[in-house]
């Protein structure tokens, strides 16, 4: 019978962390519901009793972990249970990976590549490159990683965390397009503070978020080798001065929704990359394609967070058609042919 020692959920809110133990073994989970398609992830922590010669096939066909092979355990003996009230989870700020810690140090990680060509995670107990976890040298990267998401999350619950980030990205802003006009909180109350600034700029309106770069998105690591030069972003978008207070106000619901996809699917949104969008006035746009320059706007360069840069991701109307060209040919080969004033069609 399983005993559960740790249970507790990412600041997403949708990522559910378990640590379980038996007579035999503990093993560290993370797991979350199907919509977020995020699949459940596992790696062993340490042996309760002494270690197998291999994997324990048996068992794993029957439902339970198996034990670690001797071969693969600095402790092959076995170690004792761990205490509950000395565990705790530290998050990576995008939410998709975490470490077990026994008071200060890591005892097992669940990165985001877990779960790929065979790997499960690191663990502090294991040696070499095992089937239920691979050693964690002290060279590894994630050493510094999760101290850098320790001090993140120290600071992030400072009460002048949010109140400085929003002045100076506002500033930011208003330097381009004058005063806001507007605020729109779309955060709901929730971690992370995030809201839309609205501008009356020229002849047109500005729709900008500001605090969706407070988190990484995930998982751009696993698409880039450079992911600080993509994960941090906010959105933008440039609506002609004819559309009317209830389509942009329903253009900034939308937005809003946006702001959340990377982190309730746990993907990520870049330049080139296409969307549905059913909040254009023109009926034949259906989709947006996200741009980092956008022919109606001058372009914005923002300060960096926490040695970031953050890409400002313009929304472009298009249609299906088109979506399909960016599919077949490319975005760029589709952004070269759209007329510079597509904007004003939308």
């Amino acid at each position: 019978m399983a005993e559960l020692l740790l249970e507790e959920v990412n600041p997403n809110g949708n990522i559910q962390a378990v640590v379980e133990a038996d007579e035999n073994t503990c093993y560290f989970y993370l797991s979350a519901a199907p919509e977020t398609q995020f699949r459940m992830k596992s790696v062993w922590v340490r042996n309760h009793t002494r270690a197998p010669d291999a994997l324990e096939v048996e068992r794993l066909r029957s439902g339970f972990p198996s034990r670690n092979p001797a071969r693969h355990c600095r402790h092959a003996d076995a170690l004792v249970a761990l205490a509950p009230e000395e565990l705790r989870i530290v998050w990576l700020p995008e939410g998709n990976g975490a470490a077990l810690y026994e008071r200060e140090e890591i005892l097992a990680i669940i990165p985001p590549w877990s779960g790929t060509k065979g790997f499960h995670g690191y663990a502090r107990d294991n040696i070499g490159q095992g089937p239920v976890a691979w050693e964690f040298a002290p060279d590894n990267v994630l050493h510094q990683r999760f101290k850098q998401a320790q001090s993140f999350w120290r600071w992030s619950n400072d009460k002048e965390f949010w109140p400085s980030i929003q002045s100076s990205q506002i500033s930011q802003l208003e330097k381009v397009f004058g005063l806001h006009t507007k605020y729109y909180a779309i955060d709901g109350g929730k971690w992370p503070p995030k809201a839309i600034v609205r501008f009356a700029w020229k002849d047109r309106t500005i729709l900008m978020t500001i605090g969706v770069s407070l988190r990484p998105q995930p998982n751009v690591e696993l698409s880039t080798a450079e992911p600080e030069q993509l994960r941090r972003i906010e959105l933008g978008v440039v609506l002609p001065a004819n559309w009317p207070e209830e389509g942009i106000q329903r253009f900034g619901r939308y937005m809003s929704g946006q702001a959340n996809l990377p982190w309730n699917n746990y993907t990520w949104l870049g330049p080139g990359h296409t969307l549905g969008c059913d909040s254009w006035r023109h009926r034949d746009h259906t989709k947006a394609i996200l741009q980092h320059q956008h022919s109606g706007a001058p372009r914005i360069t923002m300060e960096e967070f926490l040695g970031d840069p953050i890409n400002v991701l313009w929304f472009l109307p298009i249609s299906e058609d088109e979506r399909q060209v960016a599919i077949d040919q490319g975005s760029e080969q589709l952004l070269s042919r759209l007329p510079a004033d597509r904007w004003k069609q939308a």
